[in-house]
């Protein structure tokens, strides 16, 4: 069986990947020895043969998806991150259309709800 990814993409991808714990780019580009660019081509290219292993989940968006997990209020994952709303707003988004998140809406009744409900026999 032919390897597709080599060594080196396969220690940038152990050391970034959420699923392993994953660190920045920064302290896998330092545990490596190499730059902060070579680290980033060495993803793009796994990326290019193994596209299923993507996205990476960055420390902020794990901390945002533990955080929503726990059902925290937005206002406090703010706080807690120190981050705008604008920015949680981008990084949710992001989330969600890779597949981390969905919406937080509950399936209650509602008087509202009456004229949708129909017999049928």
């Amino acid at each position: 069986m032919k390897r597709n990814l080599t060594i080196n993409e396969e220690k940038a991808i152990r050391l970034v990947h959420h699923e392993f714990g994953g660190k920045g780019i920064k302290e896998a580009a330092a545990c490596m020895g190499r730059s902060i660019r070579a680290v980033q081509r060495l993803l793009n290219s796994a990326n290019k043969k193994a596209p299923q292993i993507f996205p990476i989940l960055t420390p902020q968006h794990r901390a945002i998806l533990s955080m929503y997990d726990q059902h925290m209020s937005r206002a406090s994952i703010m706080a807690g991150l120190g981050i705008t709303k604008k920015v949680l707003a981008r990084e949710v988004e992001s989330l969600r259309s890779w597949g981390f998140l969905f919406n937080r809406v509950m399936n209650q009744y509602r008087p509202s709800m009456d004229g949708r409900v129909r017999e049928r026999f």
